[in-house]
């Protein structure tokens, strides 16, 4: 045996002798969850609603959420100061996004839409989310910079996809507000509770959540409960949403290869005292289309089930809508479909 061969088997040997105490305490210690970027596409029509067609039509959303305390570190900085932050026990993401909603009258075959009924819109934004969540709380604060208008591009996205799918496009599109920038400033507290946990492994939780959103696009408060029941619950605080329904912050941790599935049901309602909605209450700073008998509280009663397996996550929610505005032909149904990748 030469001498490089005996010099490497003996290095080797008290490597591992070395690291026999530390396999050990290793083995003692719980394995602490991978908690990595997660990228979300998330849409809501009205066609699983039963298509109407109307109101809220349809929504569209992709995200980027960083992993646990990977931010910027200006961000990281600003959050050491805040005194309601805990950084010993908060893990900070930051988030970005692009989001586009459109929105139609009851009646989108009439050239001139009926001046009482809900204006058409579209809203294209760009948003920057940031998250402090510890066990049971998850503060967001979230900016959307954007605007409404021909701007957004509605009837293109709307009808360029009616008639792909052969469907009728609608026709008052020229009666839509006007272009706006458009400014949306929303925080939100989310804080869960432990429930009784079931047999079969099955653990519940309830949460209860308040907001605030300030801007021209949209002002109002907001507050809500949540219940859940399931396997894996400390894996997210809720599916991705699009505002202003209730949403989570786009996070969730992936499966492992020992337990790679998880999931849950959950009810909520939210509801929201109103100060402004422009695709209601019409452009600020222009004339144009609005309605003038606009609900000051609108709920929104909601269930769905989110399923994770790996890295991948698959969520569906079913909504119920109070009408907004007085003529409304009663509440809005509609489905918010997601999924989102863990990388």
């Amino acid at each position: 045996m030469n001498a490089p061969t005996t010099l490497f088997k003996a290095a080797a040997l008290s490597a591992a002798f070395l690291n026999v105490p530390a396999a050990f305490a290793q083995e003692d210690e719980p394995t602490v969850p991978r908690k990595p970027a997660v990228v979300s596409f998330s849409t809501e029509n009205d066609f699983f609603g039963g298509g109407t067609d109307r109101n809220y039509s349809n929504g569209l959303r992709i995200e980027r959420v960083s992993g646990a305390d990977n931010v910027h570190p200006g961000l990281q900085w600003v959050a050491y100061r805040l005194p309601w932050i805990d950084l010993d026990r908060t893990e900070l993401r930051q988030g970005f996004a692009l989001s586009h909603a459109i929105f139609t009258p009851e009646d989108t075959q009439a050239f001139v839409p009926d001046p009482t009924d809900r204006p058409y819109a579209a809203w294209l934004a760009l948003s920057s989310t940031v998250a402090a969540s510890s066990e049971n709380t998850q503060d967001t604060l979230q900016v959307n910079l954007g605007v409404v208008g021909p701007s957004a591009a509605g009837e293109f996205v709307q009808n360029t996809w009616h008639e792909i799918i052969g469907a009728p496009t609608a026709k008052g599109w020229d009666y839509q507000l006007k272009d706006e920038p458009g400014v949306e400033i929303i925080a939100q507290r989310l804080q869960m509770f432990d429930g009784p946990d079931l047999p079969l492994g099955l653990e519940t939780d309830f949460g209860a959540h308040l907001g605030v959103a300030l801007g021209n696009v949209r002002t109002y408060g907001a507050t809500g409960l949540t219940a859940r029941i399931g396997w894996d619950l400390d894996s997210s605080f809720g599916p991705p949403r699009i505002r202003p329904a209730l949403s989570g912050a786009g996070e969730f941790v992936p499966g492992t290869p020992e337990d790679p599935l998880g999931g849950y049901f959950f009810v909520g309602v939210d509801g929201r005292a109103i100060a402004r909605d422009m695709f209601l209450d019409g452009n600020l700073w222009r004339d144009g289309p609005r309605v003038e008998d606009r609900r000051a509280v609108v709920g929104d009663l909601q269930a769905g089930i989110a399923v994770h397996y790996r890295s991948v996550q698959l969520a569906f929610t079913f909504v119920n809508r109070t009408e907004e505005f007085v003529r409304q032909d009663g509440p809005q149904r509609f489905g918010a479909l997601s999924i989102s990748i863990a990388r």
